[in-house]
């Protein structure tokens, strides 16, 4: 009974490590007091919560990356932009299949670090998006509803973000005017790096121990998402481009027509005339 009871101990730890030991989560900070400290907190009590063994970091460590199953960078100052080491190594990481999750800011505050996040998104194969400043207001979208529950309308903190289409990827979020403070590159959207999933907010705020709990529900949400990252669905969101109401193609057409007939009366009366 008892070798039996170590053969399955030792199956279910070759199969399932992570219910032995817990799974890998690195979190790369800038060692700053204040607001990065408290992120910092508050992200860990979350991965610990759901069953990571945590190893914070002030900056990218020297090395492989591979052994961590989820990679936060939580800095997000224009002191702490990505340098080309860190997107040499991030993009590795992405191309092994991780997850990696980055922070950017508002465009105001901002704006180098963001042009570096801008440079990752690119060298991973995601495509070049446009930096814009979303309203804070936002909707969530689907998946990242769930599997805690997100109350609509979401409210961001003076956040950046995109234009539409974020190069190959998808909004986590949009406001009215079609911006994106949070950006998912899922499995088979970086061309440089095809099984890894990428994810992107332009916001501090919704990371802070004292944020909202529609904030703090998101937090969980990335994390869940990035534990078994998958498809995210196609989100017809309009490029900005003004579109007719029913009743403007009702307007438009009875516009055309009546040119038509007024172009056709008026060669008929030509023909008509004596020569």
């Amino acid at each position: 009974m008892k070798g039996l009871f170590l053969r399955t101990a030792l199956l279910l730890f070759l199969s399932f490590p992570s219910l032995c030991w817990g799974a890998n989560a690195l979190v790369v900070h800038d060692g700053t007091a204040g607001t990065n400290a408290d992120i910092l907190a508050n992200l860990t009590a979350k991965l610990i919560a759901a069953a990571y063994v945590i190893t914070p970091n002030v900056g990218v460590p020297g090395g492989p990356l591979g052994g961590y199953q989820q990679i936060w960078d939580i800095r997000y100052s224009n002191v702490t932009p990505l340098s080309g080491g860190d997107i040499i190594a991030y993009v590795a990481y992405l191309n092994g299949g991780g997850s990696l999750f980055v922070m950017g800011e508002n465009l105001a505050f901002c704006l180098v670090r963001d042009n570096s996040i801008i440079a990752l998104i690119t060298a991973a194969g995601g495509g070049t998006p446009t930096l814009a400043s979303s309203a804070n207001s936002v909707t969530i979208l689907a998946p990242f509803t769930n599997p805690n529950a997100i109350a609509n309308p979401f409210t961001f903190l003076a956040t950046g973000g995109t234009t539409y289409p974020p190069g190959s990827g998808e909004f986590i979020s949009k406001d009215a005017a079609n911006l994106g403070s949070g950006i998912v590159y899922p499995p088979g959207k970086l061309t440089n790096a095809l099984t890894g999933s990428l994810i992107v907010v332009f916001d501090v705020n919704f990371l802070l121990t004292g944020a909202d709990a529609n904030s703090q529900n998101l937090t969980k949400n990335l994390i869940a998402y990035l534990a078994v990252p998958g498809p995210v669905p196609h989100q017809p969101i309009s490029n900005g481009a003004p579109t007719l109401s029913e009743w403007g193609m009702i307007v438009m057409s009875l516009l055309l027509a009546g040119s038509a007939i007024w172009i056709i009366r008026r060669r008929n009366q030509a023909y008509s005339q004596p020569s």
